[in-house]
């Protein structure tokens, strides 16, 4: 009987211990044109377990982005080009990217952060 307390005691006390999660952060959201008006919004989000990939695409003047996840939906092609040696493609106007790390799908947020409009 004792034996199965210490047990129950070592299994409870692992089951309360923080674990380390493997799911990828990316940024989440776009920037774009509303009703003639440059809208953006972005957050960080926590990837599905077993997602790889954070995406990411761009035009040229960083006024259209959008940032996501990698999810199951995600269209074969992108995962192609996650998978491949050179995981971005530069296609006119619009480049698309995929990466590996934490919030690593900030190109396009960073580089034209839009000021907050005071009321």
């Amino acid at each position: 009987m004792m034996m199965h307390l210490k047990l129950f005691s070592v299994f409870l006390l692992l089951s309360l211990l923080p674990f380390q999660s493997s799911a990828i952060k990316c940024y989440a959201g776009s920037r774009g044109f509303i009703n003639g008006k440059l809208e953006q919004k972005f957050i960080q989000e926590t990837c599905d377990e077993g997602m790889l990939y954070c995406i990411e695409s761009y035009t040229g003047d960083f006024d259209e982005v959008t940032a996501s996840c990698q999810h199951l939906g995600t269209n074969m092609r992108l995962l192609d080009l996650c998978q491949s040696k050179n995981p971005k493609k530069i296609n006119e106007d619009l480049t698309t990217r995929c990466c590996k790390t934490d919030l690593c799908n900030n190109i396009g947020v960073e580089k034209k952060k839009l000021k907050k409009i005071e009321n």
